[in-house]
């Protein structure tokens, strides 16, 4: 069996600016005194997840408990924004379309909250049924985060997928090493914040790229 692979939240759709100001009014409402301007949030989400960056930026000064309560006022302010502002890049219709008229298996392998997954496929669903994909993966999947490559060799087993047979999109060159590391063929599709300091060779045409691979598997 074949499989297609989103790695994360913005190989979907942008959120990464709706993102920083929902974390900016959570800041606010638990009354902080931060702001994550653009420059610096560019450099923090190069890594993902939002409670370590919540306690990393407090330089472990707040107790569990508070950055919890951060990270549930950033989600709230993340579903508001969303409402309807999200809409799939460019040439993600295109490769969900070419999986299911060729039967192969599509992943949404993410490594974060439930909740911010919620309101993603939420927030696509005028676009996108998830139904379609065969897996959708959380936090809770896996110990380690991205760019460990536990979620990815979660999602070969779990599909029960060849991993020569399957084709990896992610938006940063972390979560790009992750789907790497288990062998699996990537693409490397930059979102509006990525940063590719090593130059890794990237795409933004994701479409063609999918679908070269496949012609290529049938010669």
């Amino acid at each position: 069996m074949q499989a297609i692979f989103f790695g994360s939240i913005g190989t979907l759709v942008e959120t990464s600016e709706i993102q920083r100001k929902a974390f900016n009014s959570a800041f606010k409402e638990f009354g902080l005194n931060w702001y994550w301007n653009i420059g610096n949030y560019i450099n923090m989400i190069q890594k993902p997840g939002g409670i370590p960056r919540i306690k990393e930026y407090s330089k472990l000064k707040l107790k569990d408990n508070e950055v919890n309560k951060i990270y549930d006022l950033k989600i709230k302010y993340f579903r508001k924004y969303s409402t309807n502002s999200l809409k799939p890049r460019e040439g993600v219709l295109n490769v969900i379309n070419y999986a299911n008229i060729n039967n192969i298996k599509l992943g949404f392998i993410t490594t974060t909250t439930k909740e911010t997954i919620d309101i993603i496929t939420d927030g696509l669903s005028r676009y996108i049924d998830f139904n379609n994909f065969d897996l959708i993966t959380y936090e809770k999947d896996c110990s380690k985060k991205k760019p460990n490559p536990d979620i990815y060799n979660f999602a070969i087993n779990n599909l029960n997928v060849a991993k020569n047979n399957s084709i990896t999109i992610e938006d940063t060159p972390v979560s790009y090493t992750s789907s790497k590391k288990a062998n699996i063929k990537t693409i490397l599709f930059p979102g509006e914040y990525s940063v590719n300091k090593n130059n890794i060779s990237s795409s933004y045409k994701i479409f063609e790229e999918v679908k070269n691979f496949f012609e290529i598997k049938q010669i």
